[in-house]
Formats: structure tokens, sequence, C-alpha cells
């Protein structure tokens, strides 16, 4: 199942016990792979306390809340969500361009493989125009730009690539 990545922030994060352990605070995306590497939770409590849940200790991502299997998967260490962040941004609300520099819009959203945190599509908006780019014209991420391929501004790119994602073509 594919997921819309952005409703997932404040959802809550539970065991498979159903006890709710934390709400979804970032989501946090490897660059390399473009996908979801974990996400950082703002666990229950009074006092705001944050913790690193790695995308291999998640069960399953659902469109309303993310199950994991129990608190002893959750980290108090975020350095490695820290070093993510720093090298590749939060990829959500990030501005997109061609690879010749043509200005396409903003990321809003991506989706995402639901047992994998692989993109597979990114939702961008310009103005009032929104668009969808499949995973498969992305060149490459950076903290403050993804980069997508030439083709994606070429008028009759939108056509093609939802009839392409119609029939399954990648």
């Amino acid at each position: 199942m594919v997921v819309d990545a952005a409703p997932l922030l404040g959802r809550p994060v539970i065991s498979t016990t159903e006890k709710k352990l934390g709400v979804v605070d970032r989501i946090v995306f490897d660059g390399i792979d473009a996908k979801i590497a974990g996400f950082q939770v703002n666990l229950a409590g009074v006092l705001k306390r944050f913790a690193a849940l790695e995308m291999m200790e998640v069960i399953s991502i659902e469109r309303d809340q993310v199950v994991t299997d129990d608190g002893q998967t959750l980290s108090r260490d975020l350095k490695h969500f820290d070093e993510l962040i720093k090298h590749w941004g939060t990829i959500l609300n990030v501005y997109a361009k061609t690879e010749s520099g043509r200005k396409i819009g903003r990321v809003v959203d991506v989706a995402v493989d639901d047992q994998t945190g692989y993109i597979t599509r990114f939702y961008l908006r310009d103005f009032l125009r929104e668009r969808i780019i499949p995973r498969r014209f992305l060149v490459s991420i950076t903290p403050k730009t993804i980069i997508f391929k030439d083709v994606v501004a070429q008028p009759i790119f939108d056509s093609e690539a939802v009839a392409a994602e119609a029939v399954g073509v990648s």
C-alpha cells in the first residue's frame, strides 16, 4: 500500500498491544535511497522528550498511525537522525528544480511504500498548479533542493506521466 507522508505528522505511534508511545514529530528521510529512514517521536508526557524510531523497527505505516513492536524499539539517541537531516534536509516543503535549473514548485508531500518506506511519488505545488512526479524522474536530493530530470518541465510530461502510472510503467 502507498501512503502519503505529510499526514503522518502528529499521528500516534503505537505498539502492537495498542499502547500509545508518542506522536510523529518529524519524518526523517535518507536521500541516497529516497526513502524514510525513520520517525522522530515526541514521547507521551508533560515535557517534550524525543526518541528515534528507525524504519527497520516499524511494523506498519498506516494512514492514521505508525505501529512498532513496543517501547523498546524507540531510541533516545537522535544523532543519526540529526546527521541525516543535516545532509539531506527535510524533503517536505523543499523547492524542486530540473537538472537545468528551472524551478518547478515546492514538494508538499510524498507518497511512500508502507512496507519499505521508499518514496514512490513526489507531490509538487507551484502557485495554483499541483502536479505529481514519479520517483523514476528523481535525479538527486539536497538539503535545499530536489532535482528532477529536465523532461518533467516539458508541457506534455504531466499527461504522459499519469498515463504511464495508470498502466504501471516504471
